[in-house]
């Protein structure tokens, strides 16, 4: 273990921190905001538990992609730092594209929720989840939740390909094959 590995391990950790917290409220603020009709927050004064599992899952379901995006991109930057000298501008242009690519992976992660959540209304017409889970429905609460975090986990290893194939690496060298 060098002091090198130590600190990029602290800085990844930070960074992680960082972007969870900003995601996870910033994710919950967009769904209080596209959902104002439902109005979560008063549900969750009631103790509906339906919308607290939802909630949950969808913070959760937003984790695991955005959680695929993350390495791609620290190990981009530790690639950089450690690839020779670079200007100010090089490094802002890094943590630009960086921060965007994490935007990206979290936004994605929305969409595909809702669309999760738009495709059971289409498949199933004879129910009304928004219904259901305002009136504390827990089996319709547990089942889209789980609906959101499987989804997820199936659509967060085609983030992180995206991610990767999106993240310009720097050049640090090449192997003669020759």
């Amino acid at each position: 273990m060098t002091l090198q590995q130590v600190l990029f391990g602290a800085a990844e950790f930070f960074v992680s921190v960082l972007i969870s917290f900003v995601l996870v409220f910033a994710t919950y603020k967009f769904i209080l905001l596209v959902t104002r009709h439902f109005d979560e927050e008063k549900q969750l004064r009631m103790k509906n538990v339906s919308v607290g599992v939802v909630l949950g899952s969808i913070l959760l379901g937003q984790a695991i992609v955005v959680k695929q995006a993350i390495y791609p991109v620290m190990a981009v930057i530790q690639i950089f730092v450690l690839g020779g000298q670079r200007s100010v501008p090089d490094y802002l242009k890094v943590l630009g594209l960086s921060v965007g690519y994490i935007l990206m992976s979290g936004s994605l992660a929305i969409l595909v929720i809702f669309f999760c959540f738009w495709l059971f209304d289409r498949l199933t017409p004879g129910i009304d989840q928004y219904h259901e889970i305002r009136q504390n429905n827990l089996a319709i609460a547990i089942f889209m939740g789980l609906l959101i975090v499987g989804v997820s986990l199936l659509v967060s290893s085609g983030v992180s390909a995206l991610t990767r194939a999106l993240i310009p690496f720097p050049t640090v060298g090449s192997l003669p094959l020759e």
